[in-house]
């Protein structure tokens, strides 16, 4: 009998929903809010929780843009400073448990970048969100706890995602060496390393500092993305990594990953998975969201940081005396003006 209730209830509320018209703020947005009237009504400087979702709703059919189901959901507070008015708005009239739905035509959203909209969105269609208000804080610090606590979230769900993309690009990596009958090994992280030439001396550790010359390729088509031993890329000098930084901090985690399976003077190439790469963010045009990359790397040097730090000092004070020469010759040129 409860559960027919709650039914009923759901679905009366979402007929109310359908039946009620828009309403209008500012800047072509356009709104409703659908309540009960029985949860906590916010203040002005109240903080609120908000789970959404964004749409576009186009001719054809609707895409998704975003979810907070795949990072978390997010904590605002409401300020007219930090709101923009439309949406100050809007959210100045909630309670806690109300749904609030907001679109707006792209034509507007066109006239305020100014045309610079992604290709797929065309004009009569509109971008709409779903919000809904999961609690409202009197005060910073439950809203400090609510915020830590969506954090852990979203970071629980960001390794679910990369676990889930490391074994696709995994599959994609075994499968590439299998047919192409390549030896390799498989780092701790999830890079894989194909040995060309081993390379001399003690394994690296931490305290090295490296000199890398390399090649960077997308292994979807093999195409060169990067390099620093192709003068076309405008950058020919070795590439310093430190290997005491952590994973992801100066380079790529893949590299953190693969270079250690590495001496001095070797060359191999590293297969990197893209949650070691760049991600589903991807870097640019040439490296697409969640491309598994290919890098050429050799091994030209190891120094410890000390050497490193010596070195750096000297290239910057040689770059600093061939800028002062450059402006010391314009300046000569400019006082030889009539």
């Amino acid at each position: 009998m409860k559960h027919s209730f709650l039914f009923l209830l759901a679905a009366s509320m979402l007929l109310a929903s359908c039946s009620q018209s828009f309403k209008k703020s500012e800047g072509g947005v356009e709104y409703k809010i659908i309540s009960d009237e029985k949860g906590k009504k916010i203040g002005y400087g109240n903080f609120f929780e908000i789970s959404f979702d964004q749409t576009y709703q186009g001719s054809n059919k609707d895409t998704v843009l975003f979810t907070s189901k795949d990072y978390s959901n997010q904590i605002v507070v409401l300020d007219s400073a930090q709101i923009p008015p439309q949406y100050f708005k809007i959210f100045s009239q909630i309670r806690k448990g109300d749904s609030v739905i907001v679109r707006q035509l792209t034509d507007s959203l066109m006239k305020q970048a100014g045309g610079s909209l992604p290709p797929f969105m065309k004009k009569g269609a509109y971008i709409v969100a779903h919000y809904k208000i999961v609690n409202i804080f009197d005060n910073k610090e439950a809203a400090d706890s609510a915020m830590k606590a969506q954090m852990e979230i979203a970071k629980a769900r960001q390794a679910e995602k990369e676990t889930a993309q490391l074994k696709k690009d995994e599959k994609e990596i075994t499968d590439y060496l299998a047919k192409n009958k390549i030896q390799a090994i498989r780092a701790p992280m999830g890079t894989y390393v194909q040995i060309l030439e081993a390379g001399e001396g003690a394994a690296l550790d931490t305290s090295n500092v490296l000199k890398v010359n390399y090649t960077g390729r997308t292994m979807s088509d093999n195409k060169v993305f990067d390099s620093n031993t192709d003068s076309a890329f405008g950058h020919m000098q070795v590439f310093p990594v430190d290997l005491s930084m952590p994973p992801g901090m100066g380079v790529i985690k893949g590299w953190s990953d693969g270079l250690m399976m590495l001496k001095k003077k070797a060359k191999a190439i590293l297969y990197i998975p893209s949650s070691l790469g760049y991600g589903a963010q991807g870097n640019g045009e040439k490296i697409k969201p969640n491309a598994n990359l290919m890098f050429n790397v050799e091994v030209a040097d190891v120094v410890t940081k000390a050497q490193a730090k010596a070195e750096e000092e000297v290239a910057r004070k040689k770059m600093e005396a061939e800028q002062k020469r450059y402006t010391d010759s314009l300046q000569k040129a400019q006082n030889k003006k009539p």
